[in-house]
């Protein structure tokens, strides 16, 4: 693990060397719940290795880029964000909600997981970072997330095969997790509970066998890749399948509100570049 410093102060955030080496990226075809976009499954070998953030990018950690570029991301400007509404229990677009908000739309605080920020917002706070340090910060590609997700395993799900969760895996829907005004989830992991509804702090559960924490849970992800239907003519290198203007971009991995489904290794969703949301962070990663 390291940091690196910045050249007005304090340090970039945590980062992890991971293993060197390749992996069967996508779904296999008789894979329950799997779609379309998620295949074919094929192997990717990274030429070159990288670092990974331990962690989602923080509140604190965000506005410090702000602070210091007086940068307004994509919901400040626009005046509104995707928040979950305890009333009706669902999520909803409310106004006065921005980065600086966490998913019901209150004033986050500042160890929980930046929330309501574009793609572009991300790929904006990483372009600091490679400025502040002399480093190549830049958002993970999907194989990159996928690989970190797998961390070494096979299984449908991050930790496996098996359909539950193991204790303290991380922050997920569970059966057993109740929201302030006492509400469950209607499509859940049986019989798991994690004690928050909505983001927990970063590293709050057991890391993964890499040292990343939150991988596949608390947060759904922007990494840089272009949305593409399916993996035909897809990168074997581990690099960003990116076309120069394209609009919808990729989100990866499971978070505090997405169904069991949505929590399986390969999953994939496409998302408006513009698109903010109570689910959706990002962390970053760096060349070495």
């Amino acid at each position: 693990a390291f940091t690196d410093a910045l050249a007005n102060g304090g340090r970039a955030p945590e980062m992890i060397v991971l293993p060197h080496g390749g992996f069967r990226m996508g779904a296999a075809d008789d894979e329950p719940g799997a779609t379309d976009a998620e295949k074919p499954a094929h192997y990717v070998r990274f030429e070159r290795g990288f670092a990974m953030s331990r962690k989602a990018v923080s509140v604190g950690e965000f506005r410090r880029f702000v602070q210091a570029t007086q940068y307004r991301p994509r919901a400040s400007r626009r005046g509104h964000s995707t928040t979950y509404d305890e009333r009706s229990g669902n999520f909803a677009r409310r106004s006065g909600v921005d980065w600086q908000s966490d998913y019901a739309g209150a004033r986050a605080a500042d160890d929980l997981p930046v929330l309501h920020v574009s793609v572009r917002d991300a790929e904006a706070y990483a372009e600091w970072l490679s400025q502040q340090t002399g480093r190549s910060y830049r958002l993970p590609s999907e194989a990159e997330f996928e690989y970190a997700v797998r961390a070494g395993g096979r299984g449908r799900y991050p930790w496996g095969n098996n359909g539950v969760p193991p204790r303290d895996f991380g922050n997920l829907t569970g059966g057993n997790d109740v929201s302030p005004s006492g509400r469950h989830w209607n499509n859940a992991f049986v019989s798991y509970g994690d004690g928050h509804w909505g983001p927990a702090p970063g590293g709050s559960y057991k890391a993964n066998p890499w040292g990343l924490y939150d991988m596949g849970s608390n947060v759904s992800e922007w990494v840089s890749d272009c949305w593409h239907a399916s993996y035909r003519r897809a990168p074997t290198g581990g690099t960003s399948w990116f076309n120069p203007g394209c609009r919808s971009r990729v989100v990866r991995g499971g978070s505090w509100a997405a169904s069991p489904v949505q929590v399986r290794a390969a999953w994939r969703s496409s998302s408006n570049s513009d698109m903010t949301s109570a689910r959706t962070g990002f962390r970053v990663v760096r060349g070495i």
